[in-house]
């Protein structure tokens, strides 16, 4: 192992050779201006001594150099001293216990001696000793050299810190009058920042020593960091784009903070944490008559060992087992991209049920399967919470006979003014999605300037002027495929002239959708103001994020751009948008089926998807058709609308503050076929 310098030499005997490297000769060092000596060559001989003289500013400073450098050469002369009287004692005890043996073979008869003791037995014995030494030798010089080097890295260091100490209390000392003689006395302030200086010099050469006497390690240079290929984690706010929303919003999903990166599994932990405690309540409500209190199970490792013979109630999160699922690690296979794949969009909302779904029940303790008929599997996904009723088979699973969701709250109460049944000025809420601006569809585009004339009440329309707030929910752009000439520009340019007249007369909240220019795992981020450049300072447009909550004349309304209910529809059999919509507000979740089918960020401290409160609107944009139903809840209810994109349905749904059971569907005429 070659030493990190060959200025230090380790002595063998007298005669000052390194059996590694040879005779080696110590750099010559640079001398500073003023000094009247070099800085001596630690040797056997006692180093010169430095002239006094009377240092001027610069000179000062040298003085400190030579004087540390002086003690530190003592000290390795010191060491070397020692290295060479135990390398020589090592050598001097082989010596002497070769001698012992020799000694003792000569005693004996030639011929006892060829007897009893053979030139292989007796070689070894006289030649170990030297050999043993010489490793131990060996090892004695690269420990030192290792050391050595180390020494002076440290004395660098100190040599380096005491400099830029000293030259920072320079800057601040005063000057020396101009007048006044070289050898003139520094300044006290001077003197004191010298001296303290010189204190942090050596603070620190003592910390970089008891640091080295640590065993070393390969992530010693590399900070805190450790491995490059493990570094550490960027902050929130070096990860997350700035947000372009208002603060003061009331959205829900405005306060969602970025995590560090994880697993998703606690994501299901949260989300059965927040929703058992209504489960369980749901449960009780429903089966605490034929059920005994023994029957509901606190998690299901009482399910293993439970030996009743009557039904069991448990509580967990489904996980639905797809078979024609695609399998993501087949479709990379014998793939030479570097990037991901886009599937086709047929392809990509195709159902992937079959009659060979299975589906498990799980908690933070273990899972059980649950057998159930193939049409009830088929309408049930991964990620609800529920409770189930049954009895456990002889092969482990068990025998579904009922299951519940959570118990939904109580909407709250309505303003006195909406209660009352009075329709205020501006009382209607205005849902519009799927504008698909960029395409070149003619008939398209004037049907989208009619919606605009509609809204900013340019026809002269009494229901016009009534329009409290407008909702653009996704589909804002045209799919990539379907983009004219100029692409995603033309499109930007097209929203702006769109809007314009629109955010001057009405509150426009726009929402991002599926592959619009934000980010793509939910909840997305809102489009950035920068996108609209007329627009980015009008105090009409708010960009919003996509699920979005928000109230409006006191009517709480949530909602989303569709992505969670085209995804459920994937992966169950229920058919129709709002039949999917219905079913997320019955389980209290806006997105089951996420993280496991539909992208989403990892959470750790809570759901953000999960209904804390029954809202009285909520909606799903960018739908084939328009379709809403009034559900009944408690003392009021919520209304479950689907908004049709405009490009395949052109039209603006409404929805009554005053009363949210009312709702009318404005359409603008078919769209014309083109020649």
């Amino acid at each position: 192992m070659a030493p990190a310098s060959k200025k230090a030499k380790v002595a063998t005997g007298a005669g000052g050779i390194s059996h590694f490297f040879g005779q080696t000769k110590p750099a010559a060092k640079e001398q500073p201006e003023g000094a009247a000596a070099g800085v001596p060559v630690a040797t056997e001989t006692k180093a010169p001594p430095v002239p006094e003289t009377k240092p001027s500013t610069g000179q000062a400073q040298l003085s400190d150099e030579q004087k540390l450098r002086l003690e530190e050469n003592k000290r390795k002369a010191q060491e070397r001293k020692r290295a060479r009287e135990a390398a020589a004692a090592a050598e001097t005890n082989g010596t002497v216990a070769a001698s012992a043996v020799n000694e003792a073979t000569e005693t004996k008869p030639t011929g006892q001696a060829s007897e009893n003791t053979s030139p292989a037995a007796t070689a070894p014995v006289t030649q170990a000793k030297p050999e043993e030494s010489k490793a131990e030798e060996q090892k004695l010089r690269i420990e030192e050299n290792k050391r050595k080097a180390q020494e002076k890295k440290k004395a660098k260091e100190a040599l380096a810190a005491a400099a830029t100490e000293k030259e920072t209390a320079e800057v601040q000392s005063p000057k020396e009058d101009d007048q006044g003689k070289a050898g003139a006395k520094r300044p006290k302030a001077e003197a004191k920042g010298k001296a303290k200086a010189k204190g942090k010099a050596k603070a620190k050469a003592k910390e970089a020593e008891t640091a080295d006497t640590k065993t070393p390690t390969k992530t010693a240079d590399k900070g805190e960091s450790g491995t490059p290929e493990k570094t550490q984690l960027p902050t929130a706010g070096q990860r997350v784009a700035s947000p372009c929303f208002n603060a003061k919003s009331g959205c829900k999903f405005d306060n969602v903070a970025a995590t560090r990166w994880m697993q998703y599994d606690k994501l299901y932990k949260k989300r059965l944490d927040q929703l058992s405690g209504a489960t369980s309540e749901e449960a009780r409500s429903r089966w605490g008559q034929t059920v005994p209190e023994g029957g509901f199970l606190a998690d299901l490792t009482g399910f293993s060992t439970s030996r009743s013979s009557s039904d069991l109630v448990v509580v967990g999160v489904t996980f639905k087992e797809l078979k024609q699922r695609l399998n993501i690690i087949d479709a990379y296979k014998g793939s030479k991209a570097l990037v991901g794949f886009d599937l086709a969009e047929d392809e990509a909302l195709s159902s992937v049920t079959s009659d060979e779904d299975v589906l498990w029940l799980e908690d933070k303790s273990s899972r059980i399967q649950l057998e159930m008929s193939k049409s009830e599997i088929s309408r049930l996904a991964t990620g609800f919470v529920v409770a189930v009723r049954g009895r456990p088979t002889e092969d482990g699973k068990l025998r579904v006979a009922e299951l519940c969701f959570p118990r939904l709250p109580a909407p709250s109460v309505l303003p006195a003014s909406v209660s009352g049944g009075e329709t205020p000025k501006g009382s209607f809420l205005a849902l519009i999605s799927g504008l698909a601006l960029g395409s070149q569809s003619d008939a398209l585009a004037k049907a989208r300037r009619s919606a605009i004339d509609f809204l900013i009440g340019k026809d002269g329309q009494e229901l016009s002027a009534a329009v409290r707030q407008v909702v653009i929910c996704g589909g804002t752009f045209a799919k990539q495929s379907e983009l004219g000439e100029g692409g995603i520009k033309a499109a930007l340019a097209q929203l702006e002239d769109l809007l314009g007249p629109l955010v001057a007369e009405k509150a426009v909240k726009i929402m991002p959708g599926k592959g619009e220019p934000t980010s793509a795992a939910l909840p997305q981020l809102p489009f950035h103001r920068c996108l609209f450049r007329s627009l980015k300072s009008s105090s009409g447009l708010r960009p919003a994020r996509n699920p979005c909550s928000f109230s409006c004349g006191g009517i709480d309304v949530v909602g989303h751009s569709g992505q969670p209910v085209e995804d459920l529809l994937r992966c169950t059999d229920l058919g129709e948008p709002l039949e999917a919509l219905q079913r997320c507000l019955e389980a209290r979740h806006l997105a089951p089926t996420a993280p496991d089918t539909l992208a989403t960020q990892p959470f750790e401290d809570a759901d953000p998807f999960v209904l804390e409160s029954t809202p009285h609107v909520l909606f799903s944009g960018c739908h084939k058709s328009a379709a809403h139903s009034w559900r009944p809840s408690g003392g009021g209810g919520t209304q479950c609308i689907c908004v049709p994109a405009f490009h395949t349905q052109p039209a603006v749904v409404l929805v009554n503050l005053a009363d949210p059971r009312e709702v009318r569907v404005h359409e603008f005429g078919p769209l014309e076929p083109e020649a």
